[in-house]
């Protein structure tokens, strides 16, 4: 079929069976050969039917007469021949196939994960001195570890030549001498050693620590807002949506609380970091901590004060009127990492000013890459971001992308801790007084000194009466002999033991 197939004329048929033959007859090792001979032999056969197709067709056209019925599809193109059931692969073969993957997977080394167990570490030079030994070959039998231990063979007995129960064993066998092993010991000792498996990144412990705490998630602008309509918690929120992100509140002290949102002991009930101030004579120092009560930023709050300057400017940069010229403030609040190094700091912005920046802080400069801008949301001043409005006031921060870390949004983000301090601005803005300082929680502050100084000279006076009242009754000499009583009861004291005289024989 195949034959009639790719050459219908029984010359190209002949021709084709002739091709086959010279190429099965052809030797095994002459391949190239047959490949040759097949190709050809599949090259005369096509051109005998392109011949047999032409000749069919000038026929067709020479009588007037339609052409055959397969010579369009001669002229076309050749049948593709139709597969038979021995054209299928075998079993056998998958299963040879499979079996060298299978091999092949065992040789091939297992790629590397974050489950896999530590490499372990190098021996130290002295330890490799320590465990310095050779292989020796002993001889074994299964009554060795019995005789040890029996006294009726513990006489040495006659040498036996081992039986078919001794076994050759290979063991190791110390060879550094005990004076050798002595000074390696103390110099191991007096060296500095190396952890026995290598330590963790920093990326995953940061990762580890920073789990514990809750996680929040915003794009890069967020709406931090007042408490306001009677409720007590002010909220960070998405401008877009309005969802709320994150809920704060006064702690009484001067500092602020930031909570999330749970669904079992409601808004703001989960702890997520805290603003406290510091105590200080010229300075207003804040701690951020986290969850876990862990301090992770120190933000310094700077106050310049200028004697002249125009009502509107913000900078002496850029000229301005200066016949109408006042008193102005300005502020600066510095983000630090407890260490005391500078992370990131706003610009000097004044008293009343719509617009803060944020940017990182690096060799005392400011404005290297910028963390956030915070602009003012509607027309509003101090404390009138608390109204009730139709329109939530507020700070909008809007954050780069340069400006997003490899940390989680936590406490450690900075994008987290730039709103915390705008948070804080707002906060004690609106308390601020005509002289540029905020007394806010100072009353606080002041009360717990108050208390705790009369706490001290309380607990003065009251020993003080204590004592005096004991000597003028004789209560301390009577305490005195009780106690020495008590002290030979509970700790008696041994008798000095007596050195008998030396007796002479003679004198």
């Amino acid at each position: 079929r195949l034959l009639s197939r790719a050459a219908p004329s029984p010359l190209g048929r002949r021709r084709l069976c002739a091709g086959l033959c010279l190429a099965l007859a052809a030797p095994a090792a002459d391949a190239v050969a047959s490949q040759r001979a097949l190709a050809d032999t599949t090259r005369l056969g096509v051109r005998s039917t392109q011949d047999r197709a032409e000749r069919l067709a000038l026929r067709g056209a020479g009588a007037g007469a339609p052409a055959e019925p397969g010579a369009a599809a001669l002229v076309s193109a050749p049948a593709l021949p139709a597969p038979q059931a021995n054209d299928t692969i075998s079993e056998e073969y998958w299963i040879a196939v499979n079996r060298k993957i299978a091999e092949a997977g065992l040789a091939t080394p297992r790629p590397g994960s974050l489950n896999d167990a530590p490499p372990t570490a190098t021996p130290e030079p002295w330890q490799k001195v320590l465990e310095a030994s050779e292989r020796v070959v002993v001889l074994d039998t299964p009554q060795e570890a019995a005789a040890l231990n029996n006294w009726e063979m513990a006489t040495p007995m006659p040498e036996v030549s081992p039986g078919k129960d001794a076994t050759a064993v290979v063991r190791t066998m110390g060879v550094v001498p005990y004076d050798v092993q002595i000074g390696a010991r103390i110099m191991s000792d007096l060296t500095e050693h190396a952890p026995p498996t290598p330590p963790p990144k920093q990326t995953l412990v940061d990762e580890a620590f920073v789990a514990q705490c809750p996680m929040i998630a915003f794009g890069n602008m967020l709406s931090v807002r007042a408490p306001r309509c009677g409720s007590g918690l002010g909220e960070w929120a998405d401008p877009n949506t309005d969802r709320p992100i994150m809920r704060w509140k006064d702690n009484g002290k001067g500092g602020l609380k930031f909570g999330v949102d749970s669904a079992v002991t409601g808004n703001g009930s989960v702890a997520f970091a805290e603003f406290t101030e510091t105590f200080t004579i010229n300075k207003y120092i804040f701690d951020l901590y986290n969850c876990l009560g862990v301090k992770r930023f120190v933000v310094e709050e700077s106050i310049v004060k200028l004697d002249h300057m125009a009502a509107r400017a913000h900078s002496t940069m850029v000229d301005h009127d200066l016949s109408n010229s006042r008193e102005a403030i300005f502020y600066r609040y510095t983000i630090k990492n407890p260490n005391g190094t500078a992370v990131a700091a706003t610009q000097l912005f004044r008293m009343g000013q719509d617009m803060v920046n944020l940017t990182t802080f690096s060799d005392e400069q400011v404005g290297e890459t910028l963390v956030a801008v915070a602009q003012r949301s509607g027309h509003w001043k101090r404390d009138q971001w608390r109204q009730c409005t139709g329109n939530p006031r507020g700070w909008d921060l809007t954050f780069p992308e340069e400006a997003k870390t490899t940390t989680v949004a936590t406490v450690q983000d900075l994008r987290v801790a730039a709103a915390a301090v705008i948070t804080m601005m707002a906060f004690r803005d609106e308390d601020a007084s005509v002289d540029g300082f905020q007394h806010v929680g100072q009353s606080q502050l002041y009360w717990s000194m108050i208390s705790s100084a009369f706490t001290v000279f309380a607990i003065a006076v009251f020993f003080s009466g204590g004592i005096l009242l004991c000597r003028s009754y004789g209560v301390d000499k009577k305490l005195r002999r009780l106690f020495f009583r008590l002290e030979q009861v509970v700790l008696p004291r041994r008798p000095a033991a007596v050195r008998q005289p030396v007796l002479h024989p003679t004198y």
